[in-house]
């Protein structure tokens, strides 16, 4: 076998982008995230989610939480209601 043929076969899973994020995955996995994942997942959340509450403050709240290290294996999505459920409280 060629060495440039091993090298691809070898780097092909390390080269292979990641999944995109989940409500499942932790905010660990939303610190590391780019943007584009985030504002995806946060698209789809907002879609399942029957409340309509600024955008800006639910990803504000999130990214609050994301940056604490307590906080650092808690699902997503349970974090995105919390959040939303505290902005619609705050808008009233």
């Amino acid at each position: 076998m060629p060495v440039r043929a091993f090298v691809i076969l070898m780097l092909g899973p390390i080269a292979t982008p990641a999944l995109a994020l989940q409500p499942q995955d932790t905010l660990r996995d939303w610190s590391a995230a780019t943007g584009a994942d985030r504002d995806r997942l946060l698209q789809q959340l907002e879609k399942s989610s029957a409340k309509g509450v600024p955008r800006k403050d639910v990803l504000s709240c999130l990214n609050d939480a994301a940056s604490m290290n307590a906080h650092a294996d808690l699902a997503i999505g349970d974090v995105f209601r919390a959040c939303a459920k505290q902005a619609s409280e705050d808008s009233i």
